[in-house]
């Protein structure tokens, strides 16, 4: 049985894997990443922009896993906590060169 914590690191390094760790790195001023407990699983997202980070202007900060989003490159996945099984939800993935 995992924990909220380990569930989470797991969920974060499978999201960033799925998008690449060189692409999440390069663009690494410009990523996000988002958590939360569900009961029986941990829900994690990873968004990435490859557009230079616009000053905050206020507002709602909306994670949704749509290629017109402030995040166009997504991953988000459940992390099981009974045994750890990732379930891989929405993905919008960078093309590979």
């Amino acid at each position: 049985m995992l924990t909220f914590e380990e569930a989470k690191k797991i969920g974060i390094r499978a999201c960033v894997d799925k998008l690449g760790y060189d692409f999440v790195k390069k663009y690494e001023d410009t990523d996000c990443s988002a958590y939360g407990d569900e009961g029986d699983h941990a829900s994690c997202f990873v968004g990435v922009s490859t557009e230079p980070e616009q000053p905050w202007t206020g507002g709602t900060l909306v994670l949704d896993d749509s290629p017109n989003s402030k995040y166009p490159y997504s991953a988000s996945c459940n992390v099981a906590y009974a045994d750890g099984a990732i379930t891989f939800l929405d993905c919008f993935l960078p093309a590979m060169a």
